[in-house]
């Protein structure tokens, strides 16, 4: 019994000296939502024909990339209902990167009615992303298209 006790003793001064505590389990906070949207080659054209869209091309390895992440997700917030933010990891992607000839990451994009009008590298805060996009908000279209013409056995 002698024993036990002193190993206990031990085993907990020496997780008092080397830092170790027992973590209390706690639940974890609900993760927020995000604004930013995920492209892939299948989607990109679809996502980018209408409206305005900044698109972030990263690769999950590059470090301004990640940086980027919470910058992105700010503006995407701020300007929701009036520029589409998206990401798309260009190196998953390689369709999207050779259409766009990505020569670095981040490259920033910036699409009107599936036009591209900005590209431009290197990694920006959200006041930079905003600078970025600011001068395009209402300027896509906002007609829909048109529906397709009813075929004979409709009408």
């Amino acid at each position: 019994m002698r024993r036990k006790i002193l190993s206990l003793f031990a085993g907990t001064l020496l997780m008092m000296l080397c830092g170790c505590q027992e973590m209390p389990i706690t639940p974890s906070e609900p993760s927020k939502p995000s604004f930013v949207v995920e492209l892939s080659d299948s989607d990109f054209l679809e996502k980018t024909r209408k409206g305005v869209v900044l698109l972030d091309a990263y690769a999950v390895w590059c470090g301004p990339c990640r940086m980027m992440e919470p910058h992105l997700e700010k503006v995407a917030e701020a300007l929701q209902g009036q520029v589409m933010v998206a990401r798309i990891d260009a190196e998953a992607n390689r369709e999207f990167a050779r259409s766009v000839k990505i020569e670095g990451y981040p490259t920033l994009f910036v699409f009107v009615d599936g036009e591209l009008v900005v590209s431009s590298p290197g990694a920006r805060t959200d006041e930079g992303l905003l600078e970025l996009v600011k001068k395009y908000i209402g300027k896509a279209s906002t007609e829909p298209e048109p529906a397709p013409p009813a075929s004979q056995e409709e009408q």
